[in-house]
């Protein structure tokens, strides 16, 4: 059976190697839009469905469709991926100095003989971060890193040196459940 990551993230590709699965990239392209109606944990669910469907509409046979939806949450507010520096600023100098919440949405969406069957799980995890000057988010933001990550930094990457604490699950932070999506591949007999 085909296996199809709806994601470019170079991060949960990595992650898919970790389990040797072989798959294939198809990105997910629609803008994920948050839903102030719903909770944090409603909407990181709800976009994680609609990236495997959109993918799943783009591809045909039976195949699987692996996606992840990964938010920062601090005061009951998402910090999603800055759309410029001063959004990157301004995120991370709220982060600086405290902690916040990581939450990676997991689905797996399975077509098989035309019938779906979805599978979805949540990995959580707390990241501590020292206190930053301004200067130390200025020299990671001309990285030009933080763009395309929620809460605009990377645990695995430079900022990590930024970070003396973590709670849960490291890999929901870095943005994939990985034992959870391994625990459901062995459910289907894929790995």
């Amino acid at each position: 059976m085909k296996i199809i990551l709806a994601s470019k993230s170079k991060r949960r590709q990595e992650l898919l190697k970790m389990i040797n699965l072989n798959y294939e990239v198809v990105p997910a392209l629609k803008e994920e839009i948050i839903d102030n109606n719903l909770t944090y944990l409603q909407n990181c669910i709800n976009i994680s469905l609609n990236k495997a469907l959109e993918v799943k509409d783009k591809t045909m046979g039976d195949r699987i469709i692996i996606s992840c939806d990964t938010i920062v949450v601090k005061d009951n507010k998402i910090y999603g991926k800055p759309k410029n520096s001063e959004e990157a600023y301004n995120m991370l100098k709220k982060l600086s100095n405290t902690s916040h919440d990581v939450i990676s949405c997991l689905t797996v969406l399975q077509v098989k003989n035309n019938v779906e069957k979805v599978f979805q799980k949540q990995g959580f995890g707390r990241v501590y971060i020292d206190s930053l000057t301004d200067q130390e988010i200025l020299n990671w933001i001309a990285t030009n890193n933080p763009y395309d990550k929620a809460g605009g930094y990377a645990i695995q990457e430079e900022f990590g040196k930024y970070i003396f604490k973590v709670e849960g699950d490291y890999y929901s932070i870095v943005g994939l459940p990985l034992n959870e999506l391994y625990r459901i591949l062995k459910e289907l007999e894929i790995v």
